[in-house]
């Protein structure tokens, strides 16, 4: 029993494995939805690796007119309807559809039962469904639909303590391997056209002995993964900003001055499909806890930010 245990077990990593490898190595184009709120956006996407460099463009095929650039470093997230463009630099976390997973997979089975499930069929491709079963109530729990020829992910579900899926990525259509053009990672809205606000500079790491701000009650598995502080873009203002990971999940603490104006604060626990957010005063400070991650993980990790 304990060697068939152990066979099953390898099984599913070697899935994940070969979907991480997927998710760097693999060029690819087609149309996915996003289910969430009782809401359906549909986005073409275009990515390409070449040289060691990855570039990717999304484009929504519904709602307000935006699309988005991202590299390794940075993204630029283009509205033309309100001729404003967002330049951020990536702080918290890589993952983004199709790339989910941590780099290391060892890092989910401390929290994580990881089982294999059934043959499914999407986009007109086989699957593998593998299932990821969170252990306590502080993390999501997924289903990923991971194609069997190229073990690229093709379809996640993000499942709530009762198994529902509380949001959905999914290929319509993809066309993986082939060449990508350049034309087909440039934006539809000249850059020119855009005024852009957003990060002046990239994030300054914290040292550990300049440490201003702790969480004191953190759910088991959940370590502090970065800590930096940057210019908030809309305020201009110091920004000290937290990020603790299981791997998996992740959460974010922003902690910056008060404003002036109470209409900035948050107060309170509130959601938005899978993201829950968690605002409260400390010290003049006001603290905003957000995470894809169950409304009882930020009311608690927001409920223990100290000032050191």
């Amino acid at each position: 029993m304990l060697v068939g245990t152990a066979v099953h077990a390898q099984s599913v990593t070697d899935w994940l494995r070969k979907m991480n490898r997927a998710a760097d190595d693999l060029n690819y184009r087609g149309t996915f939805v996003y289910v969430h709120d009782n809401q359906i956006e549909t986005m073409r996407v275009a990515r390409r690796t070449r040289n060691g460099v990855t570039q990717e463009r999304l484009f929504a095929l519904n709602g307000a007119a935006r699309e988005i650039l991202r590299d390794q470093q940075r993204v630029w997230c283009f509205l033309p309807d309100k001729k404003m463009g967002v330049h951020q630099y990536r702080q918290a976390s890589d993952k983004t559809f199709p790339r989910i997973l941590p780099r290391d997979i060892g890092e989910l089975v401390e929290n994580y039962s990881l089982e294999l499930g059934a043959h499914e069929r999407v986009a007109d491709r086989d699957t593998q469904v593998v299932k990821i079963v969170p252990q306590d109530e502080y993390r999501y729990g997924y289903n990923l639909y991971i194609d069997n020829s190229t073990g690229l992910l093709l379809r996640a579900e993000l499942l709530d303590a009762q198994g529902t899926p509380i949001e959905q990525y999914m290929f319509a259509e993809i066309d993986i391997g082939g060449v990508i053009d350049d034309s087909q990672l440039e934006p539809r809205t000249p850059r020119a056209d855009l005024v852009w606000v957003g990060d002046q500079t990239d994030e300054q790491p914290v040292a550990s002995s300049d440490l201003r701000w702790v969480v004191t009650d953190v759910p088991n598995g959940f370590m502090l993964s970065r800590h930096i502080r940057r210019l908030s873009p809309m305020r201009n203002q110091p920004v000290e900003h937290l990020v603790y990971s299981d791997g998996l999940a992740v959460v974010s603490i922003f902690v910056e001055k008060k404003m002036s104006d109470s209409q900035s604060e948050i107060h309170g626990l509130s959601r938005m499909g899978a993201v829950h957010a968690f605002g409260t005063m400390v010290n003049e400070y006001q603290i905003t806890v957000v995470g894809e991650v169950p409304g009882a993980t930020v009311d608690r990790m927001g409920m223990s930010v100290a000032m050191k």
